[in-house]
């Protein structure tokens, strides 16, 4: 498995293994839920974004992308199959990152799970 999502206590964590983890420039990322604003199952359109670090080969998306004065940070190769987060306040490295879009194998249920965690945060 190049990517895992695990929903915890305090934060989410992406974990990104093998090539991908190559392929991203990344292996793991925490996002405490205090930075998540908005969970959604919709892929962020690639052709409105600039790579910045990653690959891209059709749909497979992987790395770090830039739209306007926002970086994302995108990790999947089915966008009918991606959990996106929203964020604010939220840095990777010295980069304050607006979108974290990684691909799951159930994005329903774990939109579902991360909403119930931002609740009342």
């Amino acid at each position: 498995m190049a990517r895992r999502v695990d929903i915890g206590h305090d934060c989410v964590t992406v974990h990104l293994t093998g090539l991908t983890s190559v392929a991203a420039l990344k292996r793991n990322i925490e996002i405490p839920y205090k930075h998540i604003v908005h969970v959604s199952t919709a892929a962020p359109d690639p052709t409105s974004l600039m790579r910045l670090g990653g690959t891209a080969i059709g749909d497979i998306q992987e790395g770090h992308f830039w739209h306007g004065e926002d970086w994302y940070f995108l990790s999947y190769e089915h966008p009918d199959k991606v959990i996106c987060l929203t964020l604010t306040g939220y840095y990777i490295g010295d980069r304050l990152y607006k979108v974290v879009a990684v691909g799951v194998g159930n994005p329903q249920v774990m939109k579902r799970e991360i909403e119930a965690r931002i609740v009342g945060k």
